[in-house]
């Protein structure tokens, strides 16, 4: 593509060049110095442990034809541009990636209708319960988030919930080339913060909910920007679903002019006619698994997945798709069926996911990461009225040591037995993490073990259960690896429960 052309969508000063930019033709689009190829452009980024305007000379020494800059000076020098290199200034690299890529892949997110899902908890199974429905309802749809992406048949794996703009329209250019209508992203604070889908014009945007998370260094300074860069998204939406419960549902939308629609089972909202509610929950044993029966809107769903926080999950997909139906059309005669026959089977990988055994002992692996994520799934599996809950967790690594003393105080609150363990340490060191979190049991009087090997810790929680018990093992969810010192080792909390259940 030629430079002037795919910098159109931008304003920009031209600060070097030796070529009329209408005669340059641009291979690629790069921001990362080491992947750079001749005849690329290089948008220099600032992250939080690296500016990529440090490493110029680097991008053009592996072929950069061109050069996007937000500044002229880096670590209090001013920069030297090597001869033959075009550079361009901008106001923000990142906004400018975000353009630039759209234009790369010919705005494929035009061609769709995009649904973003923002919130602390619920993003996951909100987005891909959106993704069965639609489909269900005839209409192909693909999926970004943290399980990775999803085309059609083919998925691909990813290190962030919301990527890196030009990995996002690169996968929307996919969708559009296998027949998608539909795409649903889950969108982060942080891929909000960093701009990752700027310039998307969202067809509907969901909010799940709010909770303190993500506070410390590389994420939010405060609570207060967390919450208000999750609300960007609803300033690019044209229809906004948000949870009428939480008490974040205001601020949300306070300056967004989308037309709103809300989900809830507690509080009266004014704009009531616009809130789909459930009524009448129910939790059941099925057929010896944990299930959840609700009404909304007249109908009655069954939900395979246990808790009424699962009941929100449900009520802000079943929303999201009944307002499509509305404004497009979609699913014709039965749709509601078809959506409950969704619920009745659904099953998202890392959330509230049974380990089926032989052996009949009740075993979930979760994502929950976070104090009130733990809380969540540890309260809502004591409505079950199990014998015992049986939990085994670590924390993560490079994370604020708030987080550990919050997640053991919970577990210590809220399980019989807590068997802490190693999650990702990254680079920190795994015992060091284990005694924060037990820092935070220790007051509580819970009963705990600690154990540093993950398998040996699930092993023994699989091994101490008995008949009418409930094992939980959290913190990893989807995950198939243990992140330790910049390297990723293959680990599956799932293949660890089966190893241990065939001991």
């Amino acid at each position: 593509m030629r430079l002037l052309n795919l910098i159109a969508c931008l304003e920009y000063a031209l600060i070097q060049t030796e070529l009329p930019l209408q005669m340059m033709e641009i291979k690629g689009i790069a921001y990362d110095s080491r992947n750079v190829n001749k005849g690329e452009i290089f948008v220099c980024l600032k992250g939080y442990e690296s500016d990529g305007h440090t490493h110029i000379r680097e991008a053009a020494q592996n072929g950069a034809a061109a050069v996007l800059v937000e500044t002229l000076t880096a670590e209090g020098k001013l920069l030297d541009f090597p001869r033959g290199l075009t550079v361009l200034l901008v106001k923000d690299t990142r906004e400018a990636l975000a353009y630039l890529s759209a234009a790369w892949f010919r705005w494929p997110a035009r061609k769709l209708n995009v649904i973003g899902v923002t919130g602390t908890k619920g993003k996951t199974t909100v987005a891909w319960m959106i993704k069965a429905m639609l489909e269900a309802a005839g209409e192909p749809c693909g999926y970004i988030g943290t399980l990775g992406a999803v085309v059609g048949e083919t998925s691909y794996s990813q290190k962030n919930t919301t990527p890196e703009s030009f990995t996002i329209h690169e996968y929307f250019a996919k969708m559009v080339e296998a027949g998608c209508k539909y795409a649903v992203v889950e969108v982060s604070s942080q891929g909000m913060k960093y701009k990752r889908a700027e310039g998307i014009a969202f067809t509907a945007g969901i909010f799940t909910n709010f909770g303190e998370d993500h506070i410390g260094p590389g994420e939010h300074e405060s609570l207060e920007e967390y919450r208000y860069c999750k609300s960007l998204l609803f300033r690019q939406c044209r229809i906004g679903i948000g949870n009428v419960d939480d008490e974040a549902y205001g601020q949300m939308f306070e300056h967004a002019d989308c037309v709103r629609y809300g989900f809830g089972i507690n509080r009266p909202c004014a704009q009531e006619e616009r809130v789909l509610r459930a009524e009448h929950i129910r939790f059941l044993m099925k057929a010896g698994r944990p299930a959840t029966e609700f009404e909304a809107g007249g109908k009655l769903y069954t939900l395979a997945m246990p808790g009424a926080f699962n009941v929100y999950n449900a009520l802000a997909a079943l929303q999201t798709v009944f307002c499509l139906a509305e404004e497009y059309g979609i699913g014709g005669e039965g749709l509601e069926e078809r959506l409950a026959g969704v619920l009745d089977d659904v099953s998202v990988r890392g959330r509230m996911e049974r380990v089926d055994n032989e052996k009949n002992i009740a075993c979930y692996v979760d994502y929950a990461h976070n104090a009130m994520s733990l809380a969540h799934v540890l309260k809502t599996l004591r409505m079950y009225r199990p014998q015992r809950i049986i939990t085994v967790f670590g924390c993560g690594g490079n994370r604020s040591k708030g987080r550990r003393l919050q997640m053991g105080r919970v577990s210590g609150e809220c399980s019989d037995v807590t068997i802490i363990t190693s999650d990702n340490p990254r680079f920190e060191e795994p015992l060091q993490i284990m005694k924060d979190i037990e820092e935070g049991i220790l007051g509580t009087g819970g009963a705990y073990h600690m154990i540093e090997d993950r398998r040996e810790a699930v092993r023994l929680a699989v091994h101490m259960a008995r008949q009418g018990d409930i094992v939980l093992i959290a913190g990893k969810g989807h995950e198939d690896y243990q992140e330790i010192r910049g390297a990723r080792y293959p680990m599956d909390d799932r293949l660890l429960v089966e190893s241990a259940l065939q001991d």
